[in-house]
């Protein structure tokens, strides 16, 4: 084919031939040249007369690019308004239409100790389903895991990793919405011990549960907010909210969620600061004899979490606390 005449002639059959291989180019880039059987020079000239006629062909290098940097999961993730960032797990994103969402927030359960409140998990989901929440959130220790403690051994009412993985998974797929959970300190004494994943474990045994990532995970609400789970390996303070502010305070800026829900501690309480609502989920686990001996209070219960989100970011959140009075 003569260049005078391929960059000369706009007739109505040249057109279709560009528009074919700008097509095939926006899909296959420069191995468009070998599939349609022409020579890439003769491809090059194609895509210039095509950018002559007003048609993005660079477009296509863009998507090929970015198709070439993440993987099929995280692709379709972006297509939702995830936000991918290097060095970073994928955020999943929790899609409601409107402008609220509604989360129940668990605590830290601690399924397989004598001292878990195990009805009152399930008087949990069946709020949860009257109060209509979207997703449930669970913020670790999970199960009670095996410390190694003198005397804890004493303390469960399932032994192992396979009976405490068992009864978590008994109870927690009865949970009514989609679930999101992250493991703690407790689960993690079965990782240090033998390597074994057990919160993982869990969410793979149960089709509406996800696993966000150990000690913290987060969840994407549309574009313009973000929710983080944490937990924590420190301590109790002298003040319920002490702990949260400088948990807080540690957060750089630009890697600050909108909303925590935080566990560990076993005490319930709402504090805003830096611009991020913060609500400490409580426990599903009564007052332990080591406890006790600390003089560490429990606070059980469970939280409904209201999250408000316009263009720019959460306007308002309003949060329910459920006590159980153990």
């Amino acid at each position: 084919m003569d260049k005078a005449d391929l960059e000369g002639d706009t007739s109505h059959g040249k057109k279709n031939r560009i528009y074919e291989i700008v097509a095939h180019y926006l899909v296959h880039g420069d191995k468009a040249a070998d599939i349609l059987g022409i020579k890439t020079q003769t491809l090059r000239r194609y895509l210039r007369r095509a950018k002559a006629l007003g048609l993005d062909v660079e477009r296509g290098k863009v998507l090929s690019d970015i198709e070439a940097n993440y993987s099929k999961t995280e692709l379709l993730a972006i297509s939702k308004g995830a936000r991918i960032l290097p060095g970073q797990p994928p955020t999943p994103v929790v899609e409601f239409n409107g402008e609220r969402t509604r989360i129940g927030v668990m605590g830290d359960i601690h399924f397989g100790s004598k001292y878990c409140l195990y009805p009152l998990v399930n008087k949990a989901f069946k709020e949860f389903e009257k109060e209509n929440v979207d997703i449930v959130c669970q913020v670790g220790d999970l199960t009670e895991g095996m410390s190694n403690r003198p005397g804890q051994i004493y303390e469960l009412s399932h032994l192992g990793f396979h009976e405490q993985k068992k009864v978590a998974i008994k109870y927690m797929k009865r949970c009514p919405r989609p679930l999101y959970m992250i493991d703690g300190n407790h689960d993690r004494w079965f990782i240090k011990s033998n390597g074994a994943l057990i919160v993982p474990d869990v969410c793979d045994a149960i089709d509406h549960a996800t696993f966000l990532g150990h000690d913290e995970g987060n969840l994407a609400l549309g574009d313009n907010a973000t929710v983080r789970l944490w937990h924590g390996e420190d301590g109790s303070s002298y003040a319920v909210s002490y702990r949260i502010q400088k948990i807080v305070e540690s957060l750089t800026g630009g890697q600050k969620p909108n909303v925590m829900f935080l566990g560990h501690v076993h005490k319930s309480t709402y504090l805003y600061d830096r611009h991020i609502h913060c609500y400490s989920a409580g426990a599903f686990q009564r007052q332990t004899a080591w406890m006790r001996g600390k003089r560490l209070s429990s606070h059980t219960g469970f939280w409904i979490v209201d999250i408000y989100v316009n263009e720019t970011g959460v306007s308002k959140t309003t949060g329910t606390w459920y006590p159980f009075y153990a």
